[in-house]
């Protein structure tokens, strides 16, 4: 005699009874939040982060040797001679074309330059040492005479040849510098500076001053 055996109903799976959908965040759900959270992370550190001025003169100091670097490098490779004129407030370059001294004013590169507020200049030239006065501050786009053989007593002729246009440091086809400088960067009331310095053999380099 077969006995009965009890088999429980069994009904159509139907969809959502037996599965449901997991709470909380998918794998691209918590991508999106990581790229969200990094963004505004760097946003923020960008918002509050702000150079120091140690930092701002070690920058111009730096810009001002490249920009050197490259004017003497054009200089060599086009076979002209190219000048480098110092204002109290900042520096460009010149091109000696057509018996006279040219801005590069087109040159995006190679353009007039200003320095930061605050920041001063000071510059020698081989054995000469020459300190612009910021008492004498010139209007902008006006070139400073730094000509250390301007003297009192010269007649008319000589003052209008201090008023040309004409660089302080020379950047020769041949590669030189001349004469050989030194341009100290800095800010009143800090005490870290920084050199620029050229030499004869057209050689650059920056560094933080000693004092």
């Amino acid at each position: 005699m077969q006995a009965n055996v009890y088999r429980p109903e069994t009904r159509p799976a139907t969809p959502g009874r037996y599965f449901s959908r997991a709470h909380g965040f998918t794998l691209l759900e918590l991508l999106v939040v990581v790229v969200i959270v990094a963004i505004l992370f760097t946003y923020t550190t960008l918002a509050i982060r702000s150079d120091s001025p140690e930092d701002i003169i070690k920058k111009e100091a730096q810009r001002m040797e490249r920009l050197v670097q490259l004017a003497l490098e054009e200089s060599i490779l086009r076979g002209e001679e190219y000048g480098l004129e110092i204002f109290l407030d900042g520096y460009r370059f010149l091109r000696f074309n057509k018996n006279q001294w040219q801005p590069l004013s087109d040159d995006k590169i190679l353009r007039q330059r200003e320095l930061p507020l605050d920041m001063e200049v000071e510059v020698s030239l081989e054995d000469t040492e020459i300190v612009i006065d910021p008492a004498s501050s010139a209007p902008s786009g006006q070139k400073l005479d730094l000509n250390v053989d301007a003297k009192l007593g010269a007649d008319n002729d000589e003052k209008e040849d201090s008023k040309k246009t004409k660089p302080q440091i020379y950047l020769l086809s041949s590669g030189e510098i001349t004469p050989e400088f030194e341009v100290r960067f800095y800010i009143l009331g800090i005490e870290e500076s920084y050199f620029v310095r050229g030499a004869f053999d057209g050689s650059l380099k920056t560094e933080i001053s000693e004092l």
